[in-house]
């Protein structure tokens, strides 16, 4: 079913031309900064209650010991995340899943069960360490030429241009199609994956660069809501200065898309309490318990499966209820 950002809103709002112009946009002011704020103390809490011995007034505990398990450039997606309660709260905030209705010109949306980003700058950490490498990725297969998912971030704390953080490949997303015609001959042996992931080889960065693709380090404010075309190219970026990163990951999309099996597996994410990838619909499920021979992180703590309070909204937007 062909996909498309609404068009026909009478009073379409400015960013969501830039949306489409230039791949990428921050929308400010979605929520009030102290209510971004009170989330963001909401995430401190949920890394301390590790009783690891992070304490986050406390810079000495900034070590690996002392933290959760997290991915590259402070992507949080283990221990069933997306479902803590402030998570949620987030994902139910009136304002936000506005901007999304704007977006599909509907409000028969789904959301996504991603987790959040917690990026502290680790103790020690040389700059040469694989976690500060750039990982440049699309979440979209390249199977798939046309819009299909716009993905958001809820921006928790100010994130300045040395704080880690979303970077996008400006121009990419409009040349999303030739990029992978150009590179049709070196392309995998059995084609380009059906997943909605590829990450991007140097050759392939080039080229983008060659065609005018320059690096963009998005910068925001508390409630500031970041959103991109999914054909960006893009990767989050770890704190190079000493300011931590906390952000919510938030993605809607129309429930129309979704078919009978999609809603199971919601339903079955829902009931296990498992994180997803970014898209509500097409998405692969993260498992809680962080991977047993992981080079940088033995410690494996477990979480008891939450229980959040859902609003009749939230329960719709699971799936739980129709509309």
């Amino acid at each position: 079913m062909p996909i498309a950002i609404n068009q026909e809103t009478p009073t379409k709002p400015q960013w969501l031309d830039s949306l489409q112009r230039d791949g990428y946009v921050v929308v400010p002011g979605v929520l009030p900064a102290d209510k971004a704020l009170s989330y963001a103390d909401k995430a401190y809490a949920w890394v301390e209650d590790f009783g690891l011995g992070y304490k986050r007034d406390d810079p000495s505990t900034r070590t690996l010991d002392k933290l959760h398990f997290f991915a590259k450039g402070g992507l949080t997606n283990r221990y069933g995340v997306a479902h803590e309660q402030f998570i949620w709260d987030i994902k139910q905030e009136p304002a936000l899943i506005e901007k999304f209705e704007q977006i599909w010109g509907t409000k028969e949306l789904l959301v996504s069960f991603d987790g959040m980003n917690v990026s502290i700058p680790v103790i020690g950490r040389k700059e040469d360490d694989d976690v500060f490498k750039p990982w440049a990725h699309v979440d979209q297969s390249p199977l798939i030429p046309d819009l299909y998912c716009v993905q958001g971030i809820m921006n928790l704390v100010p994130n300045g241009p040395d704080d880690g953080g979303l970077m996008v490949l400006k121009g990419s997303a409009a040349l999303y199609s030739q990029l992978f015609d150009a590179f049709d001959d070196v392309k995998p042996e059995r084609g380009w994956n059906k997943i909605d992931r590829h990450n991007h080889t140097p050759e392939q960065l080039q080229w983008l660069y060659d065609n005018g693709c320059e690096w963009h380090k998005v910068c925001a404010q508390p409630g500031d809501l970041l959103l991109w075309d999914s054909r960006t190219v893009h990767y989050g970026a770890t704190p190079s200065a000493q300011s931590d990163r906390v952000a919510v990951y938030c993605c809607y999309k129309p429930a129309k898309y979704a078919d009978a099996a999609a809603h199971t597996r919601r339903q079955d994410a829902w009931e296990k309490k498992l994180n997803s990838s970014h898209d509500p619909v097409s998405f692969w499920l993260v498992q809680r318990e962080v991977p047993e021979d992981h080079p940088t992180h033995a410690i494996n703590v477990a979480r008891p499966l939450q229980e959040p309070v859902l609003t009749a909204r939230g329960r719709q937007l699971i799936g739980l209820d129709p509309y």
